[in-house]
């Protein structure tokens, strides 16, 4: 097992040096995937110089376009599984361990980060639109995940790498799991911690209205695919 921490970033400049470095101290190999950011982000991720690898987008092609291609960089380079976590400071590095020891128990599955948004006081449209993700996940493809909407997993990277993964912005996340469930991929779960309010303030670029509609459908989209 060769795993690889990956960060989408888009405009997340305030919160991304910290959250590199606290990754750096988990797990030495960390790849960013800046998305055409706007502010300082590229200042911060080129003052680590050879100590992460990079990939950079021109413009802003949506975290699921960031997420395909750090799967692509990180498979074709030599690693086995993609810890996905974010750039704007809510998850938290220190949890990396819980997810490389599930990955290493089981190094087929995909593992995703469940968290506690009732103790996190994450808004209340975020817990209804999980229960509506977590709902249509079981009723459709008969998994049970508590967390369908964290971005906080370990991605098995030779089977992610053969689904047929089109998502561009969040609805990747989704669509991920859905894919994985029909391949067979087993699908786990383990608790992680969550903050809303994150030193150096969080930016987040998720539009609960645009993007719950857009996870919709291409959830509907997935499931029809070759059924």
């Amino acid at each position: 097992m060769q795993p690889a921490a990956l960060i989408p970033n888009y405009d997340n400049g305030r919160t991304l040096r910290d959250v590199i470095e606290r990754t750096l101290a988990v797990l030495p190999d960390v790849l960013v995937v800046d998305d055409g950011s706007n502010d300082d982000s590229w200042n911060v991720i080129e003052s680590f110089g050879t100590r992460i690898r990079t990939v950079r987008h021109p413009v802003n092609l949506g975290k699921g376009a960031a997420l395909r291609d750090g799967f692509a960089a990180l498979f074709a380079a030599g690693f086995t599984h993609a810890i996905a976590l974010d750039a704007d400071g809510q998850h938290f590095p220190e949890d990396l361990p819980r997810l490389l020891a599930a990955s290493a128990a089981e190094p087929d599955a995909l593992v995703v980060g469940a968290r506690d948004l009732g103790a996190a006081h994450a808004p209340r449209r975020s817990r209804f639109g999980l229960w509506c993700s977590n709902t249509a996940l079981r009723l459709l493809r008969g998994v049970r995940v508590d967390d369908s909407q964290s971005g906080f997993r370990s991605y098995p990277l030779a089977a992610i790498t053969r689904l047929d993964l089109r998502g561009v912005r969040y609805d990747l996340e989704m669509e991920a799991l859905f894919e994985a469930a029909r391949a067979g991929v087993p699908i786990r779960s383990v608790p992680i911690r969550v903050t809303y309010a994150p030193e150096g303030g969080r930016v987040s670029h998720f539009r609960p209205v645009r993007d719950f509609l857009q996870i919709g459908a291409h959830v509907a989209r997935t499931f029809r695919r070759r059924d």
